[in-house]
């Protein structure tokens, strides 16, 4: 593996937002983690709700009003996580546009958490769904393939939502055609990114087959111009996808 996580996934300076199920919130923190190593100056938040960062390696969670700290942060290590305050779930909370527009004047990178999953491997949006700051560059979706084969209603975040947008009963099997769907349809993990750059990541592909895999990126690529790329996101193993 030559290539970072945040070239193959195209990241720029500015506001990247992050979206879908699955390792979304690994995939932001390995992000961070990659730019700030490179010396650039990156700052992890929320537009919606996400449990706090390892404080022991992420360091403390800063108010958006806190610039001295959170530049202080980034002196030190190129990284701040800043967020609203703690809800009773022990969820951080999400910020404005107009404190997102704070953040890029201190740091070179923003990263947002911009939708909920609980946790489970796949989603499709709600109404209110995705919450992307305006000034966002890049939306990257995040879909976990671990839900391949498994009942929608056991591994899809609003499944019954899901169901009715792909025309199937909520305890169907998962196939790497419905997967393709929930990624890239304008209902989709890709609703909010008109105008904007869109990438799918597929992690979890060290738990499914190769031919699966395969399916999956085939049929995005029937209905999107999205680039793929595939993800071990625990082993730190990611690669781009084309068709053969």
């Amino acid at each position: 593996m030559n290539e970072t996580l945040s070239s193959l996934l195209g990241v720029r300076p500015g506001v990247t937002a992050l979206v879908g199920a699955g390792g979304k919130t690994t995939a932001m923190l390995t992000l961070a983690e990659e730019l700030a190593k490179a010396g650039k100056r990156v700052i992890v938040t929320t537009t919606t709700h996400m449990f706090p960062p390892d404080e022991q390696r992420y360091g403390p969670v800063f108010s958006p009003e806190d610039t001295a700290g959170i530049a202080a942060a980034l002196e030190r290590t190129g990284l701040a996580v800043a967020a609203g305050p703690m809800d009773e779930r022990g969820k951080l909370t999400g910020v404005s546009d107009e404190q997102v527009e704070g953040f890029l004047r201190l740091a070179d990178y923003v990263l947002a958490e911009a939708d909920g999953s609980r946790r489970l491997p796949c989603k499709t949006p709600g109404e209110k769904e995705p919450a992307l700051p305006a000034q966002t560059g890049l939306v990257a979706a995040v879909l976990g393939l671990s839900c391949l084969g498994r009942p929608l209603e056991q591994v899809c975040f609003r499944a019954e939502l899901a169901a009715r947008r792909l025309e199937t009963d909520p305890d169907r099997p998962v196939t790497p055609e419905l997967l393709a769907r929930l990624a890239a349809e304008p209902w989709g993990l890709a609703k909010g990114s008109e105008g904007r750059r869109f990438v799918i990541l597929l992690n979890q592909s060290d738990l499914c087959e190769q031919a699966d895999l395969s399916r999956v990126v085939r049929a995005v690529k029937e209905t999107s111009s999205a680039r793929v790329v595939s993800a071990a996101l625990q082993k730190k193993e990611w690669k781009e996808e084309s068709i053969c």
